[in-house]
């Protein structure tokens, strides 16, 4: 565990004490000097602006002395460590102060830099000792309130027990903070550890942070204290989200403009009641957002605007609407960017309800359109759209791809790659493609560098793992059945080849997906 350097805090009415102190190699201890002060009342005032790792107090002290400084700061700020600096006459003191759970004493009049060296020695094995109970025990409560909140959200009966890792009160009301993050599996993999380690940094920092945990990936949920009013809320979620998303922007390889995140932040919660309340409501806004992800701000408070179940006179409508302006593809896209996307920010249509409806008329219109059909990574990024502009995306890239198949696409080409499509599993070669066609390996090579944009050999690892990704995605398979069923019989061979495609083994994609 790495403990930074520890702060070092002198209390001491003499003058030249405090200047010998001053002049101790700190550094060497791997400590820093925050402050002195010449008495224990002087001392809680520092104390209460920053508190430090290390108290060295003095006994006798004018306005408070030592031991009542040490009651106080045992009771106020417990973790903090303390020596003593005494004469022989105050062993007495000296043994109160021991009880009250001062760590060490020294001798003024025979101090030595040695022996203060030793002292400080101790202190940081008994403070790491501390922090790695401490982290611990917290590690454990999480885990403990990442299981009463995966309850909540599957909607099971809690017992009383479940309830023990958050403590809620009506003196003391919380807010929570659901954060989403729109990214990647693979570069959210990159990017975990850290976005972990800056909420615990905020946790350790911030008295307002209760506690953060998670129950999916890609998604948080914070528990602060309702103290700070909504527009500093937005102020430092808004910061916090724009600083991990411009990281996770910089791990992307395409340094992806979409990559987004989003905070939801429920009204004050004083009861275990509340709190179920609110996970539903934030639930909600999840939802929401694939209509209001175009918002100026990324921090949203209290309640959704809410969504409504499809109708059948909606259904009617919108198929109308589709077949009106499906006279060409040109016209089609024009609609889908438009009056599509207005009709749908009016209706607010719930989400998985809109995406069924849109793709049942995209395989019906896709059946009358010559050479066309729709694959099963085309279903998955339509079905996966976190928001409305990306499903409208996803359908206008697959309409894209027909114009271009039309209108520079060869036959022969189109018949190759229907025959890769369907024989993925088989082993496939260049000669064999070739003689299919009809044409020469060579002229064939040729050709799908002109029409795809890679090498026959290129094109068809993108097929294979394009197929892998659908199958990891939705189904059971297992690792190894899956390389069969896209051709690659060598397990190491398909994994290398699907970490340098996806950025992560296939195991993790699975496990993430």
């Amino acid at each position: 565990m790495i403990v930074k350097p520890l702060s070092i805090l002198i209390v001491d009415d003499e003058l030249p004490l405090r200047q010998e102190l001053r002049m101790f190699p700190w550094k060497e201890c791997d400590a820093v000097l925050m402050g002195e002060a010449s008495n224990g009342e002087e001392a809680l005032q520092l104390c209460s602006h920053k508190t430090p790792d290390v108290v060295i107090t003095d006994i006798t002290m004018p306005v408070m002395d030592g031991i009542t400084l040490i009651r106080e700061m045992k009771k106020r700020y417990p973790s903090v460590q303390i020596i003593l600096l005494t004469c022989h006459s105050d062993f007495h003191y000296v043994q109160e102060a021991l009880r009250l759970g001062a760590l060490e004493y020294i001798l003024k009049v025979s101090m030595e830099e040695e022996e203060l060296m030793q002292a400080m020695d101790k202190v940081r094995a008994v403070i790491v000792k501390e922090r790695i109970a401490q982290e611990n025990e917290k590690r454990e409560r999480r885990l403990l309130q990442s299981v009463l909140f995966g309850k909540l959200l599957l909607g099971q009966k809690l017992s009383s027990s479940d309830w023990h890792p958050i403590a809620l009160s009506e003196e003391k009301p919380v807010l929570l903070a659901r954060i989403f993050f729109d990214v990647s599996p693979s570069v959210y993999l990159s990017m975990k550890q850290q976005i972990q380690q800056t909420f615990s940094n905020i946790e350790s920092s911030d008295s307002d942070w209760l506690t953060w945990l998670t129950v999916r990936d890609k998604e948080y949920f914070i528990l602060i204290e309702a103290r700070s009013p909504s527009e500093m809320l937005k102020q430092s979620f808004g910061q916090l989200l724009q600083s991990l998303t411009d990281l996770m922007k910089l791990y992307s390889p395409l340094l992806d403009p979409s990559i987004s995140a989003h905070a939801i932040i429920s009204e004050p919660i004083t009861s275990g009641e509340e709190l179920a309340h609110a996970l539903v409501s934030l639930t909600e806004w999840k939802n929401a957002l694939f209509y209001d992800h175009a918002l100026e701000s990324n921090v949203f408070f209290g309640e959704p605007q809410p969504l409504a179940d499809m109708k059948e006179q909606q259904v009617k409508e919108l198929i109308e609407l589709l077949r009106k302006s499906s006279w060409s593809t040109e016209s089609l896209k024009e609609f889908l960017q438009g009056e599509f996307m207005l009709w749908c920010f009016k209706h607010r249509i719930k989400p998985e309800q809109l995406k069924e409806r849109v793709l049942n008329w995209q395989v019906e219109w896709l059946k009358v359109q010559e050479n066309a059909n729709l694959d099963g990574s085309s279903i998955a990024n339509l079905m996966g759209a976190h928001t409305l502009s990306q499903m409208v995306a996803c359908i206008i890239q697959d309409i894209t791809a027909i114009e271009l198949g039309r209108t520079h696409s060869r036959f022969e080409i189109r018949s190759a790659v229907q025959w890769i499509k369907d024989h993925l599993e088989k082993p496939i070669s260049l000669p064999h493609i070739a003689e299919q066609v009809g044409l020469s390996p060579h002229y064939v090579s040729k050709l799908f560098r002109e029409e795809t944009g890679s090498s026959f050999n290129q094109y068809i690892t993108k097929l294979r793992m394009e197929k892998a990704v659908e199958l990891l995605k939705h189904t059971n398979k297992k690792v190894y059945e899956i390389a069969e069923e896209v051709g690659i019989p060598s397990y190491r061979y398909f994994t290398v080849t699907f970490r340098n495609w996806t950025g992560v083994s296939p195991t993790d994609f699975k496990r993430h997906s």
